[in-house]
């Protein structure tokens, strides 16, 4: 929250500035955006005691309380609100200060950061890096998985490869490589079970699903969210690219998936559209934060990742199709 004028300015000591650790200020802003010390510890992957002492240090040298507990979490006080705009700032300036300090980097050595979906960097990802560190043993990917996307502006992850849509973030840049079809799955055990449907009233009537939280709604995703939306036909429900897959593995119940999955788990089995259905598909969309684009240990990895899908879509998707 940026300080309305003057008066709400924090008041700070002059001769304390030199011992305000950015740290310290590090600490205060994941704790104002999680509103909970032990969420702020989780971000920061660190111990709530780590977190609580840091916060009271700065507290101390700025002799100022900074947040108050209430029964929904911590909360900013009135000084603290004003530290938001002011540690942010540094924040901002400390970011920028490590892109150009990385993107002036010429070594292959060191980490690369990829955030995408744990479905995406389980089951795809993953399973192409031995051939980009056998040639590049200096190396290592750090693989993020969630559904919501790391910050490249705060240096949360120096690439993105999603499925969906672009990334809008400043600084960055979107590279869509190409769609990634969606296709209906169930294990051997559940469809000797079950039986194999071939029309989609058999689905409706004669099986039970499994769903992901975050799939599309509309288009050709239509029919399948309608019929997410009925209790009767759903057994198990993730936000879980992993999970969904486990489910369907499982013999929970048939699923919509990625269609590169039986490829890494030929114990799923993919089924026959049924008459009149659009198969959906998803863009995969790498994107990169246009400082990090120069550092050569990134740039070298972008290049694998987006080789890689076109060596995909060349062997593997008329498979699929």
């Amino acid at each position: 929250m940026t300080p309305s004028s003057d008066s709400n300015a924090i008041v700070v000591d002059p001769t304390l500035i030199g011992e305000i650790d950015w740290n310290d200020l590090r600490y205060f802003l994941a704790v104002s955006r999680t509103g909970s010390f032990s969420r702020a510890a989780s971000t920061l992957n660190t111990h709530q005691s780590t977190v609580s002492r840091r916060i009271q240090i700065l507290e101390d040298r700025l002799r100022s309380r900074l947040f108050s507990r209430t029964a929904q979490g911590v909360v900013p006080t009135r000084e603290g609100q004003a530290l938001i705009y002011q540690a942010e700032r540094v924040e901002a300036i400390m970011f920028d200060l490590r892109r150009q300090i990385a993107g002036g980097n010429t070594r292959l050595t060191g980490a690369v950061r990829v955030g995408t979906t744990d479905g995406f960097g389980v089951y795809w990802i993953t399973p192409r890096l031995p051939d980009l560190t056998a040639a590049h043993p200096g190396l290592m990917i750090d693989v993020r998985c969630s559904e919501s996307d790391p910050s490249l502006e705060r240096l949360e992850a120096d690439i993105i490869l999603r499925l969906g849509d672009e990334v809008q973030e400043p600084n960055s840049h979107n590279e869509t490589l190409g769609h990634m079809p969606f296709r209906f799955y169930a294990s051997r055990e559940y469809l000797n079970r079950a039986g194999t449907p071939t029309t989609w009233d058999e689905i409706i009537n004669q099986h039970r699903i499994i769903v992901h939280d975050h799939y599309p709604s509309d288009g050709p995703w239509k029919p399948w969210s309608e019929l997410a939306r009925h209790p009767q036909h759903v057994a198990y429900r993730t936000n879980s690219s992993a999970a969904l897959v486990e489910a369907t593995n499982s013999g929970l119940g048939i699923s919509l998936m990625s269609g590169y999955i039986h490829k890494n788990l030929p114990t799923l089995i993919p089924l026959i559209d049924p008459p009149g259905w659009q198969r959906p598909s998803l863009p995969v969309v790498l994107v990169y934060h246009h400082d990090m684009r120069r550092t050569k240990r990134v740039e070298v990895v972008i290049r694998f990742l987006r080789d890689a899908f076109r060596t995909w879509v060349q062997n593997d998707l008329p498979i699929i199709s």
